[in-house]
């Protein structure tokens, strides 16, 4: 019986859309709880016809990309990877504080806010046979987290036509190293005032409808255009009296009637730790992972919250969910790593 175990799944950057990454040095293995990827074919069934009769009698392949979706646990030296793939750059690693092994990656949208890199995935489901997919895009990373927990992350992939390879030669280990826990920073927002978040989800959407790129003459898409882009932070917060709730839901300006504008807070601090340390000298710096928006508060933030009805059940703690949407901006996101990695990403 074949064993998900004893499965692959791996990525690697190509260096255009058209170039296959074909260099097996290049991919990153990972662990992972659950994978979907695979070929999706695009299936036409015939036309009902007068005269033709009570059932279907013709279906034809009429085109072919790839795509599917993986949940993980996010790990310092591969979750760069996906960061890249979704924000689309990576700025040279630097010195994180003063040490001089651990390294702090900065990841951004581009200047050309619709580029995003490609990457080949190998999957080799059960170790059964493998398939290689080619161009694929980061269509929607997600992080989310609950108290006491780990920090845990899926991915929307969707790319080219993929073919049958043989995943002999696909040897090398997955990723499996430290993790990142929620039980060692707070979340505040704004900076310096913590609130008492019980879960939550940091999401990239990047739209990439494949609806405009099949064109006469081809089975395979043109591209993977990006048309549009969505950030959102969703929390769920265990409140104590009516302040961030009033300032959501009736005036941003604390006062006592509704009003028109909507509540706006960029200064988040929002960090996730390993327990285990990049760098073990007397700084003290573990692997890490920051979010960050554009870090304005009031009118020049460029995120900005609502809160949900409060539902009252019997029992239980008063949680409210609220959701920052980001906003348009030159430089909307960023992303902080911290590893050992002296490349991008």
């Amino acid at each position: 019986m074949a064993s998900a175990e004893n499965s692959k799944l791996g990525l690697a950057k190509q260096v255009d859309k058209d170039t296959l990454n074909a260099t097996e040095g290049d991919f990153k293995y990972l662990l992972y709880s659950e994978s979907a990827i695979a070929p999706q074919s695009n299936i036409l069934p015939l036309d009902p016809e007068v005269g033709g009769g009570a059932m279907l009698r013709d279906v034809k392949k009429v085109g072919v990309s790839s795509g599917g979706g993986l949940a993980f646990v996010p790990r310092p030296e591969t979750i760069g990877m996906f960061l890249h793939g979704a924000l689309g750059k990576s700025a040279a690693p630097v010195a994180a504080d003063t040490s001089l092994v651990a390294k702090k990656h900065v990841f951004t949208f581009d200047t050309d806010q619709y580029k995003l890199p490609y990457y080949t995935v190998h999957s080799a489901p059960g170790n059964l046979f493998g398939e290689v997919m080619k161009s694929m895009r980061v269509a929607a990373l997600s992080f989310n987290w609950r108290a006491a927990n780990f920090v845990r992350a899926s991915a929307a992939l969707v790319g080219l036509r993929p073919a049958p390879a043989s995943a002999v030669g696909w040897v090398a280990a997955p990723d499996s190293g430290p993790q990142f826990i929620t039980c060692d920073e707070k979340i505040q927002i704004p900076t310096a005032t913590d609130i008492k978040v019980l879960s939550g989800a940091f999401n990239i959407i990047n739209n990439m409808p494949l609806d405009e790129q099949w064109v006469v003459g081809s089975m395979d898409p043109d591209d993977l255009d990006v048309v549009s882009r969505a950030i959102t932070l969703s929390l769920a917060v265990k409140i104590t009296d009516g302040t961030l709730y009033n300032k959501m839901m009736y005036d941003p300006a604390g006062g006592v009637a509704w009003a028109s504008d909507m509540f706006k807070e960029a200064d988040i601090k929002l960090v996730f730790n390993s327990d285990v340390e990049a760098d073990a000298t007397a700084l003290h710096i573990p692997y890490s992972l920051t979010f960050k928006a554009n870090g304005s508060s009031g009118a020049a933030a460029n995120v900005v919250w609502s809160a949900e009805p409060i539902a009252v059940r019997a029992g239980k703690t008063i949680i409210m969910g609220m959701t920052g949407v980001f906003l348009a901006d030159a430089a909307p996101v960023s992303v902080e790593l911290v590893n050992l990695k002296t490349t991008q990403y």
